[in-house]
């Protein structure tokens, strides 16, 4: 039973259990998350790293993390800006955000001001190993993480193409079972299907294991044996029986037995048996006993001996009839089998292959964490513990093998989990998504919360599509799934003068016929004409919006299909009017793709010419087979192009490839020649593949391996389709009207939409392969020759139910004015509208299309399409109060397009100057080490962000055994390190640590550790107090004043070069161990022209003004001081890259005195491991690098 949803307020909502959050178009569903997520962070004291947040798409996951980022930095913002406030008033006037000043002021009553912004601080600086992900990332993270426990091998590889395997894998059982069979053999041969086609039927299948299936029995050979019988039993008198037929035809009813019809049956009787093969002959039926006797004209004598012999006829027709059912159950049964043994020797193939598809991804967590895992329990139980709570995103899209992966981790483990989504807006069902796993959540959630204000629309434009909707109470066809109200955030529209908020054209005509072909062009031609109107009606001041005229951008057309779109796109173009028809084509499938491929090419080896020609001849030279002939013969023109080809090299391995192609275009003039003709898709092509280049290249920016990851892109796109985030998009697409699909449009939202194809009803032609829900935790995959009639019903009805969806999203982009087109056609029963409108709110789909029937059955078409314009008409005229729609039955008038003159001035392309080129990045330590030249980050993917290594291998490890209670054995893990960090921010080197006990105690409590750890850590903070900076003194000998703990910076670095970097670490004159200078030959990051951030743990000046930076590691090395030794130390250093950000922290600090007139001679650098520190040995714990900052004059 689904609960009764309660309002959702992220503050004061009880983190357990399962909560449902449903959040209807346009109710601040991402804001919702971030509120929610800031409130873990703030008020739980999460660390970013440790709330899982999971959506269903890249671009989703990057708009979240951008989102989550900024709700942080805005509670930053405003305590930043009220750090002297006397009362809580302060936030209201720093913020007029309220659930930001509440949380504030909610927080400040669990730690100070100080400490929640040093908190906030670090959960900014380490937003980069947030654990946000697509599914696929999160699934691939499980994978690497927990290889063993989930029994795949490591360092797996991601391919986004299906597996190549498989295609072997059918062949093989092409071999086995098909090819040599006596009956498939010639079955499959008849049929045209080969492995390639019943693989390509199969795989969106293959990865749905929850899936059953249903083999048909049947004895295909007997059903061919029983045929053939009967076929020679007719063979042998088939003459005889022609001349009994029609001897006896004489007395036949002329209408059932046509003459000519019959003639034609004999003769294909006769051509069958020549050609020795079962006819094909319709009529055959008619030949039984039982038929000829009925139709014996009433005033004969049926001849009942001619009838039993003409009868071998009919049962001839039975039996082809049931051998022809058998070989359907015997395709059906083959390519289940098919589809089984795919699935079994994939299986088999992965458990020793490290390839892996984005489908494989969830299938192994999926099998991790099932029964058959003998480790499934130890993998829910770490995941549930590295993540002890979960928020997902876009939840209407997921299916039983996601969802199931989410049970039987999070919600098996009674860990917190958050499910938003919106079950009206489930519009993807031919991509796997199955609205049936969001309702079995639904049932299995102990709390069920709704967002209910919408921010998007005003009042009357709300309330008028939920008239629409709620007339039905099932308005999705599916009970489980309703319509609450929800409120208006705005009651006035911001269009003045104020328009018609719902406003319906109605397109039939009373003198003509309801051709689909000629409405669907009049819907398209009047849309154009609206737009073009009120275009004009803002060109002169008469429709603004926010009081600024109306602009094209502001428009948006949304169409069902492409064709759709491109009727639209003619119509508008013809009365002078620009628009962006965006579909989802993959910019990688175009040409500027290939062409930047083959340019990469030619700079990885620039001797091969061949590729140089294939370049020039490109989009992007447009050069002719007579200008490479010259240039075949001009020695000195191909010399030139290599040595661009090798600086551009050159560029690509310093800069970035974004930098290098773009100094690249600019030389050669790129851009200005696709500008000149006139190419405007082409020059945003390019640009976009240099962004998603860009992109990819701050993962991984070997050359080489970019270069193979653009030809995957490329031929990914050929195989499978597109990708979500590569779409074709155009820079000027904002101010061109916009036409979209209403699959596309999801999560979008525009001032004024028209929706002219709303009207139609899309045919209901049956796949071969269909899943049908038997209940909600059951599924079913039938054959079309599987499926019963109620089996038919059934899909009907979900397949109604997802087109209301898809007209729900569609309906619900409006802001301010929605244009709806409607009109009558053949199969308008069919129509979304149609069910909606008609009858009593109960009435469902079959008793709608039987009112529309009864209609027609008594007064034809005229009749049906008055029948629907009276429901449409009832919606508008008879609407509530507080809703606005009209219904216009007139045509809008014909414009020939924009009465703005356009002057006929010539345009042509700029010349584009020469200009440099800079690569600008922010990033930080953690940033910059992430990236090694590692055999295991050879392997990287782009699915998740890199965790640092050193708190995996802490959170990750089993308990140690004993009750030691020293701090050695203190926990391990991030939560762990970030308590002693807050007891060391806040503790008083001036006094014991005894006498602070207190303060301790209270910190320890908070981060969840208890009381009999409080006696380890006073001793490692008295250790740490006396830990000599050098020979005599220590931080107990400093007063408050000459401390400076968590100093942040953000340090302008012109170019931090990575060769530069590592040479100077390998000069032994800068005082690094052996060890820790040896492992910068493993970093590998592009070179940093930019900004690098931080904080410092401690910064401190003595009385002889030496300056001490110091950074506190919790890291746990051994369970005995003497594994805080030097060496272990410098092995940590080196392991961790630690004496990278020991470097940066050194050149922020050297800058800081620098910039105050206080040059420093030296900085002495501490890195402090607190676990090692021991009274006895005073160089265990404090590693020491003492810094020259001459040597950093490079960067000073």
């Amino acid at each position: 039973m689904i609960l009764a949803p309660q309002p959702f307020h992220p503050l004061t909502i009880p983190i357990e259990g399962t909560n449902l959050i449903e959040a209807s178009a346009g109710t601040g569903k991402t804001y919702g998350i971030a509120a929610l997520f800031t409130r873990l962070i703030v008020l739980e004291k999460l660390s970013v790293e440790r709330v899982l947040v999971v959506t269903f798409t890249k671009a989703a996951t990057a708009e979240l993390k951008t989102r989550l980022r900024a709700r942080l930095n805005d509670v930053l913002q405003v305590l930043e800006h009220t750090a002297d406030a006397a009362d809580d008033t302060a936030f209201n006037t720093q913020c007029d955000d309220t659930f930001i000043v509440d949380l504030i002021i909610e927080a400040l009553k669990q730690e100070s001001h100080a400490r929640l912004m040093v908190r906030l601080k670090a959960a900014i600086s380490q937003f980069d190993s947030a654990a946000i992900y697509t599914i696929h990332g999160f699934c691939q993270r499980v994978l690497r993480d927990y290889a063993f426990w989930c029994q795949v091998p490591f360092n797996i590889e991601l391919s986004e193409q299906q597996h190549p395997y498989l295609i072997t894998s059918a062949q093989d059982f092409w071999r086995k079972n098909v090819a040599h069979h006596p009956s498939l053999a010639p079955l499959v041969f008849k049929n045209k299907l080969t492995p390639d086609k019943m693989l390509g039927e199969l795989l969106p299948y293959l990865s749905r294991p929850y899936l059953n299936t249903r083999l048909p029995e049947t004895d295909l050979s007997q059903h061919q044996q029983t045929a053939e019988t009967h076929w020679q039993t007719v063979c042998s008198q088939l003459t005889a029986l022609e001349t009994l037929f029609w001897e006896a035809h004489t007395n036949l009813n002329k209408n059932s037995y046509r003459k000519t019809t019959f003639q034609n049956v004999f003769v294909h009787l006769q051509q069958a048996a020549s050609a020795g093969r079962l006819p094909e002959v319709e009529k055959l039926d008619l030949f039984s006993v039982d038929t000829l006797t009925a139709k014996t004209n009433k005033t004969s004598t049926p001849n009942t001996e001619a009838y039993a012999k003409l009868s071998v006829l009919a049962e001839l027709a039975q039996a082809i009839e049931a051998l022809r059912q058998a070989e359907t159950d015997a395709l059906v049964g083959l390519q289940l089998s098919l589809l089984g043994y795919l699935k079994h020797d994939l299986q088999q193939h992965k458990k020793s292959h490290h390839q892996r598809s984005f489908d494989d991804l969830l299938l192994d967590v999926h099998l991790a964490l099932s029964t058959d895992n003998p480790h499934h329990v130890d993998l829910a139980k770490a995941m549930a513990d590295t993540w002890p709570i979960a928020l997902i995103d876009e939840f209407q899209d997921t299916d039983p093998l996601q969802y199931g992966i989410f049970r039987n981790s999070f919600i098996r483990h009674q860990r917190p989990i958050f499910l938003v989504g919106d079950p009206k807006q489930a519009i993807y069902s031919f991509r796997g998504a199955d609205i049936y796993a969001y309702l079995q959540a639904s049932n299995d959630a102990l709390h069920h919360y709704t967002l209910d204000t919408n921010y998007r629309s005003h009042a009357k434009l709300i309330n008028s599509i939920s008239h629409l909707f709620q007339h039905k109470q099932q308005p999705f066809v599916l009970a489980d799934i309703g319509y609450a109200d929800v409120h208006a955030a705005r009651e006035h529209s911001d269009l003045s003068p104020a328009q018609t908020a719902v406003q319906i054209r109605w397109l039939n005509r009373d003198d003509e016929n309801s051709n689909k072909e000629t409405l669907r062009r009049r819907a398209a031609e009047q849309c154009a004409d609206e737009i073009a109107m009120a275009l004009n009606r803002a060109a002169a001041g008469e429709l603004m919006l926010k009081n600024k005229p109306i602009r094209a951008g502001d428009i948006a057309v949304l169409v069902r299909t492409h064709n759709e779109g491109r009727l639209v796109y003619q119509a508008l173009k013809q009365r002078r009017l620009q628009s962006v028809l965006i579909l989802r084509e993959s910019v990688f499938a175009s040409p500027e793709a290939s062409a930047l491929a083959a340019l990469l090419a030619f700079w990885l080896q620039p001797q091969r010419t061949d590729t140089l020609r294939y370049v020039l001849s490109s989009i992007l030279f447009n050069q002719t087979a007579t200008d490479l002939t010259d240039l075949h013969h001009n020695e000195a023109a191909l010399l030139g192009w290599i040595s661009a080809a090798e600086a551009a090299l050159t560029d690509w391995q310093r800069h970035g490839v974004y930098t290098a192609l773009q100094r690249f275009a600019a030389e050669h003039q790129i851009e200005t020649r696709l500008l000149t003709q006139q190419n405007e898709r082409s020059l945003s092509n390019f640009h976009q593949i240099l962004e998603l280049l860009a992109n990819e290249d701050e993962q991984s920016h070997i050359p080489s391996s970019l270069h193979q990851w653009l030809l995957n892109q490329i031929q990914a796109t050929k195989n499978s389709g597109n990708a979500e985030s590569n779409v074709l998009r155009l820079e000027s697409d904002e101010a061109l009207v916009k036409i979209v699909t209403m699959h596309s449009a999801k999560g979008l939202q525009y001032p004024l939409v028209y929706c002219p194809f709303v009207w139609d009803a899309p045919d209901n032609k049956r796949n071969q392969w269909t899943t049908l829900h038997r209940s909600i935790e059951e599924t079913e995959l039938l054959a079309k020759s599987q499926l019963s009639e109620a089996d038919i019903e059934q899909l009907s009805d979900e397949e109604l139910g997802e087109r209301l969806r898809l007209l729900y999203v569609a309906l619900t982009r409006a802001e301010e004015q929605l244009t709806i087109y409607a009109a009558y056609h053949a199969n308008c029963r069919d129509n979304t509208f149609a069910y909606l409108l008609e009858g009593l709110p109960q009435a469902n789909r079959t008793e709608v299309q039987a009112a529309y029937a009864e209609s027609k059955k008594t007064g034809k078409a005229a009749a049906e399409m008055l029948h629907l314009y009276n429901n449409w008409d009832r919606l508008a005229n008879h609407a509530p109060i507080h809703t606005d729609i009209a219904l216009d039955i007139e045509a809008v008038p014909t414009t020939n397009g924009l009465s703005i003159t356009i002057p006929p001035t010539p345009y042509q392309a700029l010349s584009l100057p020469n200009r440099s080129f800079a690569y600008i990045r922010h990033t930080s330590f953690t940033g910059l080490s992430r990236h090694l030249n590692t055999a295991e980050e050879a392997e990287h993917n782009t699915l998740q962000p890199t965790i640092d290594g050193a708190e995996i291998i802490s959170a990750l490890q089993a308990p140690i055994a004993g009750n030691e209670l020293d701090i050695y054995h203190f926990p391990r893990g991030a939560n762990a390190g970030v308590c002693l960090h807050d007891i060391l921010e806040n503790f008083n080197f001036n006094l014991p640590a005894a006498t602070q006990s207190a303060a301790t105690s209270a910190v320890l409590t908070r981060y969840g550790f208890g009381e009999e750890w409080l006696e380890a850590v006073n001793l490692m903070l008295d250790n740490t107090r006396h830990t000599r900076l050098k020979q005599d003194i220590s931080l107990s000998d400093l007063p408050p004043s000459q401390l400076l703990p968590e100093m942040a910076f953000m340090l302008h670095i012109e170019d931090f070069k990575l060769i530069d970097l590592q040479n100077w670490f390998a000069d032994t004159t800068n005082g690094l161990p052996t060890e820790v200078a040896k492992a910068a030959r493993y970093l590998n990051f592009q070179n940093v022209k930019g900004y690098l951030n931080g904080f410092i743990d401690m910064i401190c000046q003595d009385q002889e003004d030496n300056v001490y930076v110091i950074d506190y590691k919790s890291n746990h090395l051994g369970h005995q001081a003497s594994n805080y030794n030097q060496t272990a130390m410098s092995e940590a250093m080196a392991e961790h890259h630690y004496y990278l950000q020991a470097l940066i922290y050194a050149i922020a600090v050297a800058r800081y005195y620098q910039a105050r007139q206080r040059p420093l001679d030296k900085i002495h650098v501490r890195y402090w491991f607190v676990r090692g520190f021991n009274s006895s040995h005073s160089d265990y714990g404090n590693w020491s690098w003492n810094i020259d900052t001459k040597q950093l004059s490079q960067w000073l």
